[in-house]
C-alpha cells in the first residue's frame, strides 16, 4: 500500500509538470497565432532578450548582517540576569524569532537601498 501511494505520488508530480509545461506553450501558441492573425508585429516576440545576471551580494551582506545583530541581541539578552530567566522561558524561541526579525528588517532595508532611483 505504501509503495502504491509514493508511485501515485510520483505520477501526479510528473503530470503537473508535464501538464503545466504543455498549457504554457499551448498558450503562448495561441497568443502569437493572434498576433499574427491581427497584423501585429511578431519580431519582438522572437527577438533575443538581453540577461545580465547580477549577484545580489549588498542584499546576501545585508542577511547576514541582519543575522547577527539577532544573535547578537539575543547573547546579550542571555548575559542580563532579568532577560535569561525570559529567554529560557521560552525555549530559545526568542533566538530564533530575532534572527528573522533582523534579518528581514535587514532584506527591507537592502531592498530599498539597491533599489534603482526613478530620476
Amino acid at each position: 500500500m505504501e509503495d502504491l501511494m509514493l508511485t501515485l505520488v510520483w505520477l501526479g508530480f510528473f503530470a503537473s509538470i508535464f501538464f503545466g509545461w504543455y498549457y504554457f506553450l499551448q498558450a503562448r501558441n495561441k497568443e502569437r497565432m493572434a498576433l499574427i492573425e491581427r497584423d501585429k508585429d511578431v519580431s519582438e516576440i522572437y527577438a533575443k532578450r538581453e540577461f545580465r545576471f547580477r549577484f545580489p551580494w549588498l542584499k546576501l551582506g545585508m542577511l547576514i548582517t541582519g543575522v547577527g545583530f539577532g544573535l547578537t541581541l539575543t547573547v546579550l539578552m542571555m548575559m542580563n540576569p532579568v532577560l535569561e530567566q525570559f529567554v529560557k522561558r521560552t525555549d530559545g524561541m526568542v533566538v530564533a524569532a530575532s534572527i528573522i526579525l533582523f534579518g528581514g528588517i535587514s532584506m527591507v532595508i537592502a531592498h530599498y537601498i539597491d533599489k534603482p532611483s526613478k530620476n
